[in-house]
């Protein structure tokens, strides 16, 4: 169990710094496609692209079916996957502006589903070799270890961005007069090239590490790859949960397109800000992450959840209020962001484990992000080619991106809904969390009153 975590933290790392460089969400990729010219429409298929390699994750289940192991197919498939990072610098530097944007999109497609399909295989993998009773605290210890590495790679490679583009941060001049470079931002396409391709290094440096991964033999399926596909919908509980994970996820799709998009173009943010909320939201996320974990195992993930639902709807609020001449609060928001995916990370990954039958925790836990993906997916289409107009609002006027982050509020918290439809037999009700909350409240309540009292009496 120590080789276990000890290695997969140590690869962790490698493929952590790789996914915040060239993965799902990277600033980078999205302050390269506002230099390609990127549209509305572009930003959407953007994100969606990222859901779309989700939704291949079944795929996994078919690769390693007749498989006694996992380890060599993902080292291949990731090995080729990794290697194809630098062609989103290499393709702006061949190409025009007006081609190399969908050719960027192509390429970051392609090897985004590889990617998915692997991390199905590898979730099976991990699944078989860390116990139920740990593994919330197991994902919660190594993801704190891994967000530490993303934020201090994106912040180097960051900095370096900032140094060649028209619009420079702090950070970006004191790094720029220390190493003598003044930074022209005509050379901006080699920069990220250069991100790109190392990105693409350090992603290939972690699989010799994964290979010393241990993995317990698995049972090869004689069952066809279409009836396993089947299976894990004849289970009710299942079904439940995949209506609130796909509920859930197009609430979260609407507006998901434009916040990094917006932070650029509306707010005039650098990269390292942009950073600096991520790391704030990594803050948010390192010191939440080990009490959820905790909370997740005494619990289960139902009630963290919920909380978690209640978090997601306030934050897209505070975004209404955001202006280029005053969004000092966007920081809060990160910090709230952190706190609140940090347990919905843990949740995701645990939730579809808890309930699916041991031999089939790989396909139920691919069918759930293939179907959450595509919800996901959907409205973020939606957001990208229907941008609605801007509104005034309570004497305020509401970008177009600020009406969708408007209306994800409160659809997030309309997910609510499905989820206490679904069954985690092991969890804690709310009714009984919320009556020990009671409890402990009025005992604090009543310790702080008595501690007064006698402070009065001795004191009088």
């Amino acid at each position: 169990m120590r080789d276990t975590f000890r290695i997969s933290t140590q690869e962790g790392v490698f493929s952590q710094i790789f996914a915040s460089l060239a993965g799902a969400g990277s600033v980078f990729i999205t302050k390269l496609a506002v230099m390609l010219g990127a549209s509305p429409i572009h930003f959407g298929i953007l994100s969606a692209i990222g859901q779309f390699s989700q939704a291949v994750q079944p795929l996994g289940v078919a690769v390693t079916r007749s498989r006694r192991v996992r380890k060599p197919v993902i080292l291949t498939m990731a090995a080729v996957a990794r290697s194809m990072a630098p062609l989103l610098g290499l393709v702006p530097l061949l190409f025009s502006y007006r081609v190399a944007l969908p050719l960027v999109l192509v390429i970051y497609a392609v090897y985004s589903a590889i990617l998915a399909v692997c991390a199905n295989m590898w979730m099976g993998w991990i699944a078989d070799m860390v116990p139920r009773g740990i593994r919330g605290r197991f994902f919660a210890q190594r993801n704190q270890i891994l967000m530490i590495a993303g934020v201090l790679a994106s912040f180097i490679f960051g900095a370096a961005v900032d140094l060649f583009s028209t619009e420079r941060g702090w950070l970006a001049d004191q790094v720029g007069r220390m190493v003598g470079v003044a930074g022209d931002p005509a050379e901006l396409p080699w920069v990220f090239f250069g991100v790109f391709a190392l990105a693409g290094l350090i992603g290939l440096a972690g699989l010799p590490i994964l290979r010393r991964q241990p993995e317990r033999p698995k049972e090869t399926e004689t069952e066809p790859f279409l009836s396993m596909l089947a299976r894990p919908f004849r289970d009710r509980n299942f079904r439940r949960l995949s209506i609130f994970g796909a509920w859930w996820m197009l609430a979260v799709g609407i507006g998901a397109p434009f916040w990094q998009p917006f932070m650029i173009q509306r707010l005039h943010m650098d990269v390292v800000q942009i950073l600096v909320y991520g790391t704030v939201s990594t803050v948010g996320a390192q010191i939440a992450i080990r009490p959820w974990g905790r909370f997740i195992d005494r619990h289960g993930n139902k009630p963290a959840m919920r909380a978690a639902l209640l978090l997601g709807a306030v934050n897209p609020l505070l975004w209404l209020f955001l202006s280029p001449e005053n969004y000092w609060f966007i920081f809060v928001e990160a910090f709230l962001s952190g706190v609140m995916w940090s347990c919905a990370g843990i949740v995701t990954a645990n939730m579809v484990l808890a309930i699916a039958p041991r031999k089939y925790r790989q396909i139920y836990s691919g069918v759930f992000n293939a179907l959450s993906s595509t919800a996901m997916m959907v409205t973020m289409l939606c957001s990208g080619f229907f941008l609605p107009e801007g509104i005034h609002l309570l004497g305020r006027y509401l970008y177009p991106e600020q009406v969708l982050f408007l209306i994800t509020a409160f659809a997030r918290l309309s997910a609510e809904i499905p989820l206490s439809w679904v069954d985690e037999p092991s969890s804690t009700p709310m009714g009984v969390l919320v009556r020990r909350f009671n409890s402990y409240a009025k005992v604090g309540i009543i310790g702080a009153v008595t501690l007064i009292v006698r402070r009065k009496k001795r004191n009088p």
